[in-house]
């Protein structure tokens, strides 16, 4: 009988022992899945994070295409304009007389010309260059459709030079000047970030969110989200 009431407190502690090996089981398991969670959440915040960097890549590139198809479309719409540029000089040069006179061809430098030997000079690095033909094209003609390329244009080269004070006031003539142009988006963009690049971040963040609801569907709106996604961050 002694030994039955020794037995019971010893199996009592016997179970005690288990439930609490169980528990602490239960307890590192649930740990152990709580940090597998955890490291599954950082991965899927990693992968979010590139995808967003090749989104913002796919659509630069996008804009960059849709500007060169603009160019190809403008080039076949001015071609038939060259003619119109062609002026015949009756004046006689000084050694001629009445009755020799020879008609001379003088060809005028047109804003297509300008804008194109400019965007070329552009291309090959050559950016002071393109500067001065583009600003030529706006003085000379500022009533061209061309002019808030141009525009657009020098405001990209100062861009590029971190100059954003300067690239950001002609950005803001492409918009205030030409409300109706093609550039306009880009211009609104490039602005925003022209005002990120100078530490104002909220004033980014405001022509950012424009941008998105003015021109819905456009490259200029998909790089504006992904851009302001990354302020907000």
């Amino acid at each position: 009988m002694k030994k039955l009431i020794f037995l019971i407190p010893l199996g009592l502690l016997t179970f005690s022992c288990v439930q609490n090996q169980q528990a602490t089981t239960s307890v590192n398991q649930i740990q152990a899945k709580v940090q597998e969670l955890s490291a599954r959440a950082d991965a899927t915040d990693r992968r979010v994070s590139s995808l967003e960097e090749r989104v913002a890549k796919l659509e630069d590139k996008t804009a960059a295409n849709e500007e060169q198809i603009y160019q190809v479309k403008k080039e076949l719409e001015e071609i038939k304009k060259t003619l119109s540029q062609i002026t015949v000089s009756a004046q006689p040069g000084p050694w001629e007389t009445q009755g020799s006179q020879k008609p001379q061809t003088v060809v005028q430098y047109g804003p297509k010309d300008l804008y194109r030997e400019a965007f070329n000079a552009m291309e090959a690095g050559e950016l002071d260059k393109a500067k001065e033909l583009f600003e030529q094209l706006v003085n000379q003609y500022p009533d061209s459709d061309l002019a808030d390329n141009a525009l657009y244009w020098i405001g990209e080269i100062y861009y590029s030079h971190n100059d954003y004070e300067t690239a950001a006031n002609y950005f803001q003539q492409v918009i205030d000047k030409y409300p109706e142009g093609n550039k306009v988006p880009a211009a609104m963009l490039k602005l925003a970030l022209c005002y990120k690049g100078m530490g104002e971040v909220d004033k980014a963040k405001e022509i950012l969110n424009q941008v998105i609801q003015k021109y819905p569907g456009t490259p200029e709106s998909g790089i504006a989200k992904v851009k302001l996604m990354e302020l907000e961050r």
